[in-house]
Protein backbone atom coordinates (compact mmCIF):
# COMPACT_ATOMS: atom_id res chain seq x y z
CA UNK A 1 0.00 0.00 0.00
CA UNK A 2 1.20 3.01 -0.73
CA UNK A 3 1.15 5.55 2.71
CA UNK A 4 0.08 9.34 1.99
CA UNK A 5 -0.39 10.95 5.51
CA UNK A 6 -2.41 14.00 3.98
CA UNK A 7 -5.06 10.96 3.27
CA UNK A 8 -5.90 10.04 6.77
CA UNK A 9 -6.28 14.16 8.22
CA UNK A 10 -9.01 15.44 9.58
CA UNK A 11 -12.55 14.71 11.18
CA UNK A 12 -13.42 11.22 11.48
CA UNK A 13 -17.05 9.80 12.53
CA UNK A 14 -17.59 6.20 14.03
CA UNK A 15 -19.94 4.40 12.06
CA UNK A 16 -22.26 2.82 15.19
CA UNK A 17 -23.55 6.50 14.90
CA UNK A 18 -25.16 5.66 11.91
CA UNK A 19 -26.62 2.51 13.13
CA UNK A 20 -27.94 4.08 16.12
CA UNK A 21 -29.21 7.67 15.18
CA UNK A 22 -32.90 8.23 14.91
CA UNK A 23 -32.72 10.22 11.91
CA UNK A 24 -35.53 9.88 9.50
CA UNK A 25 -33.39 9.81 6.71
CA UNK A 26 -31.48 7.34 7.69
CA UNK A 27 -33.67 5.17 9.38
CA UNK A 28 -35.60 4.98 5.68
CA UNK A 29 -32.04 4.00 4.45
CA UNK A 30 -31.62 0.93 6.77
CA UNK A 31 -35.00 -0.15 6.37
CA UNK A 32 -34.90 -0.08 2.23
CA UNK A 33 -31.43 -1.76 3.40
CA UNK A 34 -33.13 -4.54 5.40
CA UNK A 35 -35.52 -5.45 2.66
CA UNK A 36 -32.83 -5.48 0.28
CA UNK A 37 -31.03 -8.12 2.08
CA UNK A 38 -33.89 -10.21 3.51
CA UNK A 39 -32.79 -13.23 1.85
CA UNK A 40 -29.07 -13.50 2.83
CA UNK A 41 -28.55 -15.84 5.13
CA UNK A 42 -25.84 -13.70 6.14
CA UNK A 43 -28.17 -10.76 7.42
CA UNK A 44 -30.78 -12.90 8.85
CA UNK A 45 -30.76 -11.63 12.20
CA UNK A 46 -31.00 -7.89 10.25
CA UNK A 47 -28.36 -6.10 8.30
CA UNK A 48 -28.55 -3.11 11.90
CA UNK A 49 -27.76 -6.30 13.64
CA UNK A 50 -25.08 -7.59 11.70
CA UNK A 51 -23.17 -4.55 11.33
CA UNK A 52 -23.26 -3.64 15.41
CA UNK A 53 -21.73 -7.05 15.68
CA UNK A 54 -19.05 -6.38 13.04
CA UNK A 55 -18.53 -2.97 13.45
CA UNK A 56 -17.89 -2.54 17.81
CA UNK A 57 -16.24 -0.34 18.96
CA UNK A 58 -15.29 -1.26 22.08
CA UNK A 59 -12.63 -3.94 22.94
CA UNK A 60 -11.27 -6.22 26.58
CA UNK A 61 -8.85 -2.87 27.07
CA UNK A 62 -11.09 -0.24 26.08
CA UNK A 63 -14.61 0.16 27.84
CA UNK A 64 -15.98 3.15 25.68
CA UNK A 65 -17.84 3.16 22.68
CA UNK A 66 -16.01 5.56 20.31
CA UNK A 67 -17.01 8.54 18.34
CA UNK A 68 -14.39 8.74 16.15
CA UNK A 69 -11.01 10.76 15.39
CA UNK A 70 -9.65 14.01 15.11
CA UNK A 71 -5.98 13.52 12.85
CA UNK A 72 -3.74 16.41 11.84
CA UNK A 73 0.07 16.27 9.99
CA UNK A 74 3.03 15.31 13.07
CA UNK A 75 6.55 16.08 12.36
CA UNK A 76 7.96 13.30 9.59
CA UNK A 77 4.71 12.50 7.92
CA UNK A 78 3.46 11.44 11.16
CA UNK A 79 -0.36 10.96 12.64
CA UNK A 80 -1.21 13.09 15.41
CA UNK A 81 -4.45 10.88 16.57
CA UNK A 82 -6.74 12.62 18.87
CA UNK A 83 -9.17 8.84 20.19
CA UNK A 84 -12.63 10.70 21.16
CA UNK A 85 -15.72 9.25 23.31
CA UNK A 86 -19.37 9.10 21.62
CA UNK A 87 -19.95 12.17 23.60
CA UNK A 88 -16.81 14.08 22.05
CA UNK A 89 -14.70 13.86 24.89
CA UNK A 90 -10.98 12.77 24.67
CA UNK A 91 -10.05 9.38 25.51
CA UNK A 92 -6.03 10.87 24.88
CA UNK A 93 -3.87 11.68 22.07
CA UNK A 94 -0.48 10.66 20.60
CA UNK A 95 1.48 10.81 17.89
CA UNK A 96 1.57 7.57 15.41
CA UNK A 97 4.44 5.77 12.86
CA UNK A 98 3.71 3.54 10.19
CA UNK A 99 5.47 0.54 11.87
CA UNK A 100 4.66 -1.57 9.09
CA UNK A 101 2.38 -3.51 6.81
CA UNK A 102 0.35 -6.63 7.49
CA UNK A 103 0.40 -8.03 3.71
CA UNK A 104 -3.44 -9.49 4.31
CA UNK A 105 -5.01 -7.88 7.35
CA UNK A 106 -8.97 -7.11 7.18
CA UNK A 107 -10.93 -7.94 3.91
CA UNK A 108 -7.38 -9.70 3.02
CA UNK A 109 -5.61 -6.05 1.93
CA UNK A 110 -2.44 -4.69 2.91
CA UNK A 111 -3.32 -2.99 6.39
CA UNK A 112 -1.47 0.05 7.83
CA UNK A 113 0.35 -0.83 11.15
CA UNK A 114 0.92 2.47 12.91
CA UNK A 115 2.03 2.51 16.60
CA UNK A 116 1.69 5.48 18.76
CA UNK A 117 4.87 6.82 20.28
CA UNK A 118 5.96 7.96 24.16
CA UNK A 119 2.71 6.09 25.48
CA UNK A 120 2.25 3.29 28.00
CA UNK A 121 2.66 -0.24 27.26
CA UNK A 122 -0.77 -1.15 28.32
CA UNK A 123 -2.70 1.96 26.83
CA UNK A 124 -5.17 1.10 24.52
CA UNK A 125 -4.92 2.86 21.82
CA UNK A 126 -1.10 2.43 21.40
CA UNK A 127 -1.33 0.14 18.25
CA UNK A 128 -3.07 0.86 14.97
CA UNK A 129 -4.08 -1.45 12.38
CA UNK A 130 -6.04 0.22 9.78
CA UNK A 131 -6.66 0.07 5.99
CA UNK A 132 -6.29 2.74 3.86
CA UNK A 133 -9.15 5.78 3.81
CA UNK A 134 -11.62 4.25 0.85
CA UNK A 135 -12.53 6.33 -1.32
CA UNK A 136 -9.65 9.23 -0.90
CA UNK A 137 -11.62 11.73 1.40
CA UNK A 138 -11.42 14.31 -2.26
CA UNK A 139 -13.50 11.85 -3.69
CA UNK A 140 -16.67 13.20 -2.29
CA UNK A 141 -15.88 16.63 -4.04
CA UNK A 142 -16.49 15.35 -7.52
CA UNK A 143 -19.31 12.83 -6.65
CA UNK A 144 -17.93 10.02 -4.95
CA UNK A 145 -19.09 8.29 -1.86
CA UNK A 146 -17.88 9.55 1.71
CA UNK A 147 -14.66 8.16 2.31
CA UNK A 148 -14.07 5.66 5.47
CA UNK A 149 -11.64 2.46 7.04
CA UNK A 150 -11.71 -0.17 8.55
CA UNK A 151 -9.97 -0.88 11.56
CA UNK A 152 -8.38 -2.30 14.65
CA UNK A 153 -6.59 -1.73 17.98
CA UNK A 154 -4.70 -2.63 21.10
CA UNK A 155 -1.90 -2.37 23.27
CA UNK A 156 0.41 -4.79 22.16
CA UNK A 157 0.72 -5.63 17.97
CA UNK A 158 0.64 -9.43 19.29
CA UNK A 159 -3.20 -8.67 20.46
CA UNK A 160 -3.91 -7.95 16.91
CA UNK A 161 -2.17 -10.33 14.76
CA UNK A 162 -0.66 -13.64 15.49
CA UNK A 163 3.24 -13.19 15.62
CA UNK A 164 3.58 -16.69 13.66
CA UNK A 165 0.86 -16.94 11.09
CA UNK A 166 1.03 -13.23 10.73
CA UNK A 167 -2.94 -12.87 10.54
CA UNK A 168 -5.38 -11.23 12.35
CA UNK A 169 -6.70 -12.79 15.59
CA UNK A 170 -9.91 -11.27 14.97
CA UNK A 171 -10.64 -10.83 11.31
CA UNK A 172 -14.47 -10.20 11.64
CA UNK A 173 -13.98 -7.24 13.96
CA UNK A 174 -14.40 -4.55 11.26
CA UNK A 175 -14.69 -1.36 13.64
CA UNK A 176 -15.51 1.68 10.94
CA UNK A 177 -14.89 5.25 10.53
CA UNK A 178 -16.24 7.61 8.02
CA UNK A 179 -15.38 11.33 6.99
CA UNK A 180 -16.62 13.34 10.02
CA UNK A 181 -17.47 16.16 7.47
CA UNK A 182 -19.76 14.12 5.53
CA UNK A 183 -23.59 15.62 5.27
CA UNK A 184 -26.89 13.67 6.28
CA UNK A 185 -27.53 12.58 2.15
CA UNK A 186 -23.60 11.51 1.82
CA UNK A 187 -24.28 8.82 5.08
CA UNK A 188 -27.37 7.66 4.14
CA UNK A 189 -25.72 6.49 0.30
CA UNK A 190 -23.06 4.94 2.84
CA UNK A 191 -25.18 2.76 4.19
CA UNK A 192 -27.52 2.23 0.40
CA UNK A 193 -23.91 1.54 -1.41
CA UNK A 194 -23.32 -1.25 1.47
CA UNK A 195 -26.39 -2.92 -0.27
CA UNK A 196 -26.14 -2.02 -3.65
CA UNK A 197 -29.07 0.04 -3.53
CA UNK A 198 -28.92 3.05 -6.25
CA UNK A 199 -27.67 5.86 -4.40
CA UNK A 200 -30.35 8.83 -3.21
CA UNK A 201 -29.59 11.78 -5.57
CA UNK A 202 -31.13 14.11 -2.67
CA UNK A 203 -32.74 13.31 0.44
CA UNK A 204 -36.49 11.76 -0.85
CA UNK A 205 -39.48 13.30 0.22
CA UNK A 206 -40.68 12.34 4.14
Amino acid sequence: MEYHANDWLGRWQNFEAYLTSSDPYLTRAWQDAETAAAAMPMFCGGVKGFWQRACVTTSPENPHILGGWNITLAVGEKLCIEWLDEDGASLGKAVYHLESVLEKGLEGKENALFVAEDMPENWPFRCLLAMEPMPPRTARQTGGLLSHLHFQYASQRNLLVDPETQKLHNPMWYATVCDGDGTLLEKCNIVRALHRLPLWAELPEK
